[in-house]
């Protein structure tokens, strides 16, 4: 009896070991860069599409969009953006980023009537347009597949986006108590939660290059609307340090939403950012 007893102990230790054993060699990675918290901020020139609809009169959606960069909005502006990282179990990372992004056109006379709010604007109307969106995003990120270089998985993707447009100027205006010159200033915010889904891949070509790359999309149809979120970036980072990377990333996110009937009395259309950044990283 004590002999099987022995045996069954020294089954147990050699388990234990090898259990040991396999966890070390799941914990190695083989990169020095720590990987439990990660810190990110950019600023970049992006560049911008934004074409939106805006009827108070509820025009049914028969109304053609304005395009805010053909009224001297500049098509490219500096958008700030921080995120931050977090690790807490092997397989799981989760994220939270914010960016904020306003651009104010020059004032300029158009050459064509369009419709904003509550009247046309005629052609020969001098206008000034305003656009400014901040959006608040967090991610989950699950790694189906991973060793110490490579991982890959599905990503999940919740946020709030918050847009600001606006048109002011002089001239020429219908509305429904007839046609008159007039100064006028209309503006409308919207305040719009998103989600998406769709998959990330890390890879540590060398020890301190990460290599990711990451694209989520969705739509749905609210009633008569229909609205889609797509995001996506590509990046390498170039750690000089185990704790202090920098690099570079381009981005894409593009947001729309197709307001009918009623709901054309709200802000709607699509906003697209594009371009790269400098990203300077710190890992803890």
């Amino acid at each position: 009896m004590r002999g099987i007893r022995q045996t069954f102990v020294l089954g147990l230790a050699v388990a234990a070991a090898l259990l040991a054993s396999a966890a070390q060699a799941q914990t190695d990675s083989y990169s020095d860069v720590p990987d439990k918290f990660r810190i990110e901020v950019g600023g970049f020139r992006i560049g911008s599409d934004t074409q939106l609809t805006f009827d108070t009169a509820g025009g049914g959606g028969n109304r053609p969009p304005v395009d805010f960069e053909d009224l001297a909005v500049p098509d490219s502006a500096t958008r700030f953006y921080v995120e931050a990282f977090w690790r807490p179990w092997r397989r799981h990372q989760f994220s939270l980023s914010w960016y904020n992004n306003a651009r104010d056109g020059e004032t300029k006379t158009v050459e064509r009537d369009f419709a904003w709010g509550d009247r046309v604007i005629h052609a020969g109307a001098t206008v000034q347009g305003h656009v400014g969106s901040n959006y608040l995003s967090g991610v989950y990120r699950f790694a189906v597949y991973k060793n110490d270089r490579f991982e890959i998985g599905p990503s999940i993707g919740i946020g709030h986006l918050s847009l600001d447009a606006g048109i002011k100027g002089e001239g020429s205006v219908t509305t429904a108590g007839g046609t008159r010159t007039e100064s006028f200033n209309t503006a409308r915010s919207l305040g719009q939660i998103t989600g998406d889904l769709g998959g990330y891949f890390y890879w540590w070509p060398a020890r301190r290059l990460l290599v990711r790359a990451e694209m989520r999309y969705i739509i749905v149809k609210p009633g008569d609307s229909e609205a889609s979120v797509t995001d996506g970036r590509a990046s390498a980072v170039y750690h000089i340090t185990p704790h202090v990377g920098l690099g570079l990333q381009y981005v894409y996110t593009k947001f729309r939403y197709d307001r009918a009937g009623v709901l054309e009395t709200e802000l709607g259309g699509s906003l697209r950012y594009q371009g790269g950044q400098v990203v300077l990283s710190a890992a803890f």
